[in-house]
């Protein structure tokens, strides 16, 4: 993608327990910032709520993959990917990569980008905490 803002952010989580939490899109709310809402539009399709506005986009959910797309190159705004990356166990890692406004890099989408991944981080950690196994539990009490 073209003028794309990345950002990765590795997480105390299953991948897909993350996953699952990412695709909710009746609870997006809980990590979205605020001035963006997303909601199912119809089938594979999303209504955007932005501060200027509303966009509809095509999205497809890639369980096997971990990956949401929404847009396309005929969409050159507000189209972007979440990837969810297998670390190890009990450790994710997120990547989006956004394309804001007019299909140009924007700060206040890079702003929401890092607010929704450190959100979406404490949202991770509330509904599927991860105790570290025994062993290093045991090593941290010494």
């Amino acid at each position: 993608m073209r003028n794309t803002l990345t950002r990765s952010l590795s997480m105390p989580a299953d991948a897909e327990n993350l996953f699952e939490i990412i695709t909710d899109l009746e609870n997006l709310s809980a990590w979205l910032p605020r001035g963006l809402e997303v909601e199912r539009y119809g089938p594979n399709l999303v209504r955007l709520w932005l501060p200027h506005g509303a966009v509809e986009r095509h999205i497809a959910i890639d369980w096997e993959n971990l990956r949401v797309v929404w847009g396309s190159d005929a969409t050159p705004s507000y189209r972007g990917r979440v990837q969810v990356l297998r670390i190890g166990p009990h450790r994710s890692a997120v990547t989006a990569d956004v394309v804001g406004a007019s299909g140009i890099a924007d700060p206040r989408v890079d702003s929401w980008l890092d607010q929704a991944l450190h959100a979406l981080a404490e949202v991770v950690a509330v509904e599927h905490p991860c105790t570290p196994p025994r062993q290093f539990q045991a090593a941290a009490a010494r």
